[in-house]
Protein backbone atom coordinates (compact mmCIF):
# COMPACT_ATOMS: atom_id res chain seq x y z
CA UNK A 1 0.00 0.00 0.00
CA UNK A 2 1.44 3.51 -1.08
CA UNK A 3 2.34 5.49 2.45
CA UNK A 4 4.00 8.85 2.35
CA UNK A 5 7.60 9.41 1.71
CA UNK A 6 7.67 5.54 -0.64
CA UNK A 7 7.11 5.07 -4.20
CA UNK A 8 4.02 5.19 -5.62
CA UNK A 9 2.61 2.43 -6.60
CA UNK A 10 0.74 3.62 -9.47
CA UNK A 11 1.41 3.22 -13.35
CA UNK A 12 0.06 5.28 -15.94
CA UNK A 13 -2.29 1.95 -17.37
CA UNK A 14 -4.64 2.53 -13.92
CA UNK A 15 -6.39 5.71 -15.51
CA UNK A 16 -7.99 3.32 -18.64
CA UNK A 17 -8.42 0.31 -16.15
CA UNK A 18 -9.88 3.10 -13.27
CA UNK A 19 -12.49 4.20 -16.53
CA UNK A 20 -13.59 1.18 -17.14
CA UNK A 21 -14.18 0.67 -14.00
CA UNK A 22 -16.17 3.81 -13.32
CA UNK A 23 -18.34 2.49 -16.72
CA UNK A 24 -19.64 0.20 -14.38
CA UNK A 25 -19.98 1.88 -11.50
CA UNK A 26 -16.86 1.63 -9.04
CA UNK A 27 -16.21 3.81 -6.15
CA UNK A 28 -13.47 4.83 -4.65
CA UNK A 29 -13.58 2.02 -2.47
CA UNK A 30 -13.90 -0.59 -5.45
CA UNK A 31 -10.86 1.20 -7.14
CA UNK A 32 -8.68 0.64 -3.79
CA UNK A 33 -9.70 -2.69 -4.16
CA UNK A 34 -8.87 -3.32 -7.56
CA UNK A 35 -5.99 -1.80 -7.77
CA UNK A 36 -4.88 -3.38 -4.06
CA UNK A 37 -4.35 -0.44 -2.30
CA UNK A 38 -5.95 1.84 0.65
CA UNK A 39 -8.74 4.01 -0.17
CA UNK A 40 -6.77 7.16 1.15
CA UNK A 41 -4.15 6.28 -1.82
CA UNK A 42 -6.52 6.22 -4.50
CA UNK A 43 -7.79 9.74 -2.94
CA UNK A 44 -4.07 10.92 -3.58
CA UNK A 45 -3.79 9.67 -6.90
CA UNK A 46 -7.13 11.47 -8.21
CA UNK A 47 -5.54 14.85 -6.24
CA UNK A 48 -1.51 14.11 -7.83
CA UNK A 49 -2.53 12.70 -11.28
CA UNK A 50 -4.54 14.67 -13.72
CA UNK A 51 -4.89 11.73 -16.08
CA UNK A 52 -6.65 9.34 -13.59
CA UNK A 53 -8.74 11.61 -12.00
CA UNK A 54 -9.93 12.72 -15.65
CA UNK A 55 -10.37 8.80 -16.53
CA UNK A 56 -12.62 8.73 -13.31
CA UNK A 57 -14.67 11.53 -13.73
CA UNK A 58 -15.09 10.27 -17.65
CA UNK A 59 -16.30 7.02 -16.58
CA UNK A 60 -18.96 7.82 -14.15
CA UNK A 61 -20.25 10.80 -16.51
CA UNK A 62 -20.66 8.35 -19.53
CA UNK A 63 -21.94 5.64 -16.57
CA UNK A 64 -24.46 8.18 -14.69
CA UNK A 65 -25.94 9.82 -18.23
CA UNK A 66 -26.47 6.06 -19.48
CA UNK A 67 -28.73 5.24 -16.27
CA UNK A 68 -30.03 8.69 -16.63
CA UNK A 69 -31.36 8.14 -19.91
CA UNK A 70 -32.31 4.33 -19.25
CA UNK A 71 -34.68 5.71 -16.47
CA UNK A 72 -36.01 8.51 -18.28
CA UNK A 73 -37.11 6.46 -21.32
CA UNK A 74 -38.73 4.38 -18.50
CA UNK A 75 -40.80 6.75 -17.02
CA UNK A 76 -42.13 7.98 -20.48
CA UNK A 77 -42.09 4.37 -21.86
CA UNK A 78 -40.60 3.17 -25.22
CA UNK A 79 -40.86 1.09 -28.40
CA UNK A 80 -38.06 -1.26 -29.57
CA UNK A 81 -37.66 -3.96 -32.38
CA UNK A 82 -36.86 -7.60 -31.87
CA UNK A 83 -37.68 -10.77 -33.12
CA UNK A 84 -38.98 -13.55 -32.00
CA UNK A 85 -37.82 -17.17 -33.47
CA UNK A 86 -40.98 -19.07 -34.63
CA UNK A 87 -40.96 -23.28 -35.93
CA UNK A 88 -42.54 -23.67 -39.15
CA UNK A 89 -42.35 -26.48 -40.80
CA UNK A 90 -40.22 -28.00 -37.50
CA UNK A 91 -37.70 -25.66 -39.27
CA UNK A 92 -36.94 -22.20 -36.64
CA UNK A 93 -38.46 -18.89 -38.24
CA UNK A 94 -37.38 -15.52 -37.61
CA UNK A 95 -40.60 -13.00 -37.11
CA UNK A 96 -39.54 -9.30 -36.88
CA UNK A 97 -42.15 -8.03 -33.84
CA UNK A 98 -42.57 -4.52 -32.35
CA UNK A 99 -42.60 -4.13 -27.92
CA UNK A 100 -43.95 -1.75 -26.47
CA UNK A 101 -42.97 -0.77 -22.64
CA UNK A 102 -45.48 1.40 -21.07
CA UNK A 103 -44.47 4.06 -18.85
CA UNK A 104 -42.94 2.80 -15.22
CA UNK A 105 -45.00 4.86 -12.36
CA UNK A 106 -42.27 4.28 -9.96
CA UNK A 107 -39.73 5.66 -12.60
CA UNK A 108 -41.68 9.03 -12.74
CA UNK A 109 -41.87 9.52 -9.23
CA UNK A 110 -38.11 8.83 -8.93
CA UNK A 111 -37.67 11.31 -11.86
CA UNK A 112 -39.54 14.20 -10.78
CA UNK A 113 -38.91 13.27 -6.90
CA UNK A 114 -35.06 13.99 -7.88
CA UNK A 115 -35.24 16.66 -10.86
CA UNK A 116 -38.45 18.58 -9.25
CA UNK A 117 -38.13 17.99 -5.31
CA UNK A 118 -39.86 21.23 -4.51
CA UNK A 119 -43.23 20.30 -6.21
CA UNK A 120 -43.12 16.34 -5.80
CA UNK A 121 -41.41 15.29 -2.49
CA UNK A 122 -43.05 12.50 -0.78
CA UNK A 123 -43.90 14.68 1.98
CA UNK A 124 -43.91 18.52 1.58
CA UNK A 125 -44.49 20.83 4.00
CA UNK A 126 -48.13 22.20 4.57
CA UNK A 127 -48.39 26.05 4.40
CA UNK A 128 -49.41 27.80 7.71
CA UNK A 129 -52.17 29.83 5.22
CA UNK A 130 -53.57 26.83 3.90
CA UNK A 131 -53.74 24.69 6.91
CA UNK A 132 -58.00 25.73 7.63
CA UNK A 133 -58.96 26.54 4.47
CA UNK A 134 -62.17 25.44 5.41
CA UNK A 135 -63.90 26.08 8.90
CA UNK A 136 -66.47 24.47 9.92
CA UNK A 137 -69.73 27.01 8.91
CA UNK A 138 -68.01 26.68 4.79
CA UNK A 139 -67.81 22.57 4.91
CA UNK A 140 -71.31 23.22 6.24
CA UNK A 141 -72.43 25.30 3.25
CA UNK A 142 -70.37 23.29 1.10
CA UNK A 143 -71.93 20.23 1.97
CA UNK A 144 -75.60 21.68 1.42
CA UNK A 145 -75.14 22.72 -1.76
CA UNK A 146 -74.06 18.90 -2.92
CA UNK A 147 -76.87 17.89 -1.78
CA UNK A 148 -79.32 20.49 -2.90
CA UNK A 149 -77.42 19.92 -6.38
CA UNK A 150 -77.76 15.57 -6.21
CA UNK A 151 -82.11 16.15 -5.77
CA UNK A 152 -81.90 18.62 -8.79
CA UNK A 153 -80.13 16.03 -10.59
CA UNK A 154 -82.78 13.10 -9.41
CA UNK A 155 -85.58 15.98 -10.04
CA UNK A 156 -84.50 16.11 -13.37
CA UNK A 157 -84.30 12.03 -13.99
CA UNK A 158 -87.58 11.88 -13.04
CA UNK A 159 -88.89 8.97 -10.32
CA UNK A 160 -87.04 5.93 -10.41
CA UNK A 161 -88.52 3.15 -12.63
CA UNK A 162 -89.76 -0.73 -12.03
CA UNK A 163 -86.71 -2.63 -11.89
CA UNK A 164 -85.91 -5.22 -15.34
Amino acid sequence: MDEPGRPTHYQEEFAEQAYKLCLAGATNDDLAEAFEVAPRTVDRWLQAHREFAAAVRRGRLIADGDVAHNLYRRAIGYTYETSKVLLRDGLPMPVPQTVHRPPDVRACIFWLRNRRPRQWAESRPVQAERQNWWDDEDLDKRFERTRRAGEETQEERGPPGPSS
